[in-house]
């Protein structure tokens, strides 16, 4: 006897998100290993690093830095409003998993955020234009520069909202997002491109550490599509 069609797509979605946990799971390792060897990579890549962002300064425009300030900015704002309204929207609809992805959503950017600042504590390197007087920066920042703590909160939302929905619409967009403010970080002079490829490692991570967490704390199975993340 065949097995019903909604049995075969269930299945699917969740081979699929499995496939997209194993992936972040590469990626948190990898964010690990980056901040252990930072200072061998910091050494090394300096040249290369402070030449693209060289190159970058010498094609700002008034409406690109405009554009990109903008994106930069977003960041923290939506950090709050993201979390913010799946909490709003679940106590309307009086919706558990709407208020759980809610609180998964703010562990997750608050993880990436300990993660990020804890590191740039540890490894304490001055920020491009600091380093090198000849580079300039949009605006100052007065924490150190590895890794990127916006590029960080950014990519954990993006990652943590894929988790939640794991949906090629949702994807997109969000990692696109995220993306932007990574190069915005850049365009603005406040961060190496290694800044950015471990801020970006350690939100994935960050989001992924955090659904581990809840799985184990919950000691929960995923049955179906509607109870990912387990939270």
């Amino acid at each position: 006897m065949p097995k019903p069609k909604y049995v075969s797509y269930r299945k699917a979605l969740i081979a699929y998100n499995n496939s997209i946990l194993k992936f972040f799971t590469k990626l948190f390792k990898l964010s690990i290993s980056l901040c252990f060897f930072s200072p061998i990579l910091s050494a090394q890549t300096d040249n290369w690093e402070t030449g693209l962002l060289r190159n970058i300064e010498d094609h700002r425009t008034t409406g690109k830095t405009s554009f990109y300030k903008g994106i930069s900015a977003s960041t923290y704002l939506l950090s709050i409003a993201v979390p913010a309204s799946y909490l709003v929207t679940g106590m309307i609809k009086d919706d558990k998993y709407l208020k759980k992805t809610a609180l998964y959503l703010t562990e997750t950017i608050v993880i990436s955020q300990v993660i990020s600042f804890s590191t740039k504590a540890i490894v304490n390197r001055p920020r491009p234009a600091v380093k090198d007087p000849t580079l300039t920066a949009i605006h100052k920042s007065r924490t150190t520069s590895f890794p990127s703590g916006h590029t960080a909160a950014a990519f954990s939302i993006a990652t943590a909202l894929t988790i939640s929905n794991p949906k090629w619409y949702v994807m997109a967009p969000t990692f696109t997002w995220a993306t932007l403010v990574g190069y915005s970080r850049l365009y603005l002079g406040v961060h190496y491109p290694s800044d950015i490829l471990a801020g970006a490692l350690v939100g994935s991570g960050s989001a992924w550490l955090n659904y581990r967490l809840n799985k184990w704390m919950h000691k929960s199975k995923t049955r179906n599509l509607k109870e990912v993340p387990v939270l």
